[in-house]
């Protein structure tokens, strides 16, 4: 069985989707504005009527309501990575303790994001979306903050999983490693 190539597939995808994620992040916040600096002609008729500065603001929010939802389904994802990958690690490995562990510090991350950061900061960013939140310096700080501490659990968390892919390409199992051996003394 290829359970190693499976836990690096999955480990792929995991990291992957992480990167698109923080893309995706970031397209989002300039989203609002592309939409509002050259809209189309419906769009401008739109904008007409409800007045630059309202409708500037819906769009913030529901681009900002768009990436909470894809966020949250994406941490339920990883969530499910993680047992899978754990899975397969464990039957790849000879059951060594370094890949579990990171693994196991990846889905610890993971469910830290999940239940204690992004509930709060999408409950802080609708709050921030609309007056009196989006003047408020306390709300503005306290998601900045959130933000900060999501993200530095997601750089720790493709740092580990950085250091797991390159353990799975470097360190080969022990039946490989014994083949090899048979093979070079065969010649």
């Amino acid at each position: 069985m290829h359970t190693r190539r499976i836990s690096t597939f999955l480990l792929g995808a995991w990291l992957g989707g992480s990167v698109m994620m923080a893309f995706l992040y970031v397209r989002s916040l300039e989203a609002a504005s592309i939409v509002l600096n050259s809209p189309p002609a419906p769009v401008g008729e739109i904008v007409k009527k409800l007045g630059y500065d309202d409708t500037a603001q819906f769009v913030r929010h529901v681009s900002a309501e768009m990436i909470r939802r894809v966020t949250d389904s994406w941490e339920i994802a990883q969530i499910l990575l993680a047992f899978a990958l754990g899975g397969c690690l464990f039957l790849a490995t000879q059951r060594r303790i370094f890949p579990l562990a990171l693994c196991g510090l990846m889905l610890v991350l993971v469910s830290f994001q999940h239940f204690a950061v992004s509930p709060e900061l999408a409950y802080r960013g609708r709050d921030m979306d609309f007056p009196p939140g989006s003047t408020s310096v306390g709300i503005i700080t306290r998601v900045w903050a959130l933000r900060q501490v999501y993200f530095g659990v997601e750089i720790v968390k493709l740092l580990a999983g950085g250091l797991l892919a390159s353990y799975l390409f470097v360190f080969r199992t022990q039946r490989r490693a014994r083949k090899e051996v048979h093979a070079l003394k065969e010649d």
